[in-house]
């Protein structure tokens, strides 16, 4: 993994973290917010799988936002920790955005541009 010194991460540690529809989903969404910001991981997962599910967040029912969140706490949020994208706080359930959120979610729309134009 790259040091959080990198000003671009390494390519095998974007495709690793760009390569589930999840952690693609939250790093879109995390990049929408200033670095800095912290947001409970509740309020994200609600975000989550209302995306995933194409339905307003507010109405997400309790076993898809509880499906998000275990997800999140158990996979996503700690994977994207350890590359140094987000900082989480797994005691309290927060995410801290940083400035490499808004760079891993300028690679998802690289990526997503380049496969619309390979449609």
């Amino acid at each position: 993994m790259g040091s959080p010194d990198d000003d671009y991460p390494y390519a095998a540690e974007t495709f690793t973290l760009l390569g589930n529809r999840r952690r693609l989903l939250l790093i879109k969404f995390l990049a929408l917010f200033e670095a800095g910001t912290s947001l409970e991981v509740r309020e994200i997962a609600r975000f989550v799988r209302g995306a995933e599910t194409n339905t307003p967040p507010r109405l997400v029912s309790t076993d898809d936002y509880e499906s998000a969140y275990n997800g999140l706490i158990q996979t996503h949020l700690p994977k994207l920790a350890i590359a140094d994208v987000i900082e989480y706080d797994d005691r309290a359930k927060e995410v801290i955005v940083t400035r490499r959120v808004k760079q891993y979610a300028g690679i998802c729309s690289l990526v997503e541009c380049i496969s619309m134009c390979n449609e």
